[in-house]
């Protein structure tokens, strides 16, 4: 390096004092200076570094650069922090008295709602009905034929023969002649009234039903008959035993057939007659088949009756029978 310096100060003295030479002197200087000028620069390349060619030279590989993997949706959910772990709601366990707790609140819950639901059924009408006996609800009176209720006469007579017979009562003719018996309760104007009733063997116009208004007289002898046939048939007439010499009957209704009636032996049949000042309404099993309007009789008591036409000793066994009073209200 300090030779290199020494050649360039050379240069610049002769550059600097080489317009004072001679012109003769000039090209000797020039050749020198040419000269020296190549030695000073073989010298410097003597100098460098000199590359050991028995060394290999080392490729440098460049880094392999990792292809981008392919994640699956599951791999690229993110883990939860410790924050988000931590704001996330842990749901205690349920002890035992919690557990009780919340079964008493549960059985409060469902005791209010079952109350709540029996009061909706009590509101709403459960049966919705053309049956009188339905619709007014508990009867006023009400006979299940129990012995010893004494409501009926049990003497026998030259028409009929009455008593109980394992929980009903059984009316039984003894003539041709219609025979009937009246109940020992009140007069009754405005009313229902409703008897359930089977009948034993029997054929065509043999028959039984209700009496009603009838008038407190002797023998109770005036009234009116609601009855029914074995082969299905209705009548109704207004009975006046004091008219004439044998007695009156008017006919409201001529037996007339009706498919309500069940027909024949052992059927049974619940007859229904409704009273409502001159009006009257019959019904069979539930449903009305007839109404009429009459003023002979205004009350009265009410009572059965058996008429036997082809079957001797035809007989009758009666279930049930009600009252209800005031019907309108």
């Amino acid at each position: 390096m300090k030779k290199r310096m020494i050649a360039v100060l050379l240069i610049g003295a002769f550059l600097i004092t080489g317009c004072g030479l001679d012109e003769r002197f000039q090209d000797a200087k020039d050749a020198y200076l040419e000269q020296r000028v190549d030695e000073l620069l073989e010298d410097d390349v003597a100098e460098l570094p000199v590359a050991d060619e028995s060394i290999p030279a080392v490729e440098e590989e460049p880094e392999a650069v990792e292809e981008p993997k392919e994640v699956e949706a599951e791999e690229m959910e993110p883990e939860p922090t410790e924050e988000a772990v931590a704001e996330e709601e842990v749901e205690p366990e349920e002890t035992e008295e919690q557990e009780d707790a919340a079964d008493g609140e549960d059985d409060a819950d469902a005791e209010e709602t079952s109350e709540e639901d029996e009061a909706e059924v009590e509101e709403t009408p459960v049966v919705e009905s053309d049956d009188p006996g339905v619709y007014l609800g508990e009867p006023d009176w009400i006979d299940e034929m129990e012995p010893g209720e004494y409501y009926w006469n049990l003497e026998t007579d030259e028409y009929m023969a009455v008593g109980y017979d394992e929980g009903t009562l059984r009316l039984q003719a003894l003539s041709e002649v219609m025979g009937w018996r009246i109940a020992s309760t009140p007069v009754l104007g405005d009313a229902y009234v409703e008897a359930v009733v089977t009948m034993g063997a029997c054929s065509t116009s043999d028959g039984f039903g209700l009496a009603f208004r009838v008038p407190e007289n002797v023998a109770y002898n005036q009234g009116y008959f609601f009855g029914i046939t074995c082969n299905g048939k209705y009548s109704l007439r207004a009975w006046d035993g004091l008219s004439g010499e044998n007695g009156k009957s008017v006919w409201l209704q001529y037996p007339k057939f009706s498919d309500v009636i069940l027909q024949g032996e052992d059927a049974t049949n619940k007859l229904g007659v409704l009273m409502v000042g001159d009006s009257i309404s019959l019904f069979i099993n539930g449903e009305l088949i007839d109404e009429f309007v009459d003023d002979s009789y205004p009350e009265g008591f009410f009572g059965l009756f058996i008429n036997r036409d082809k079957t001797e000793n035809l007989t009758i066994n009666v279930d049930q029978v009600s009252y209800w009073t005031d019907p309108t209200e």
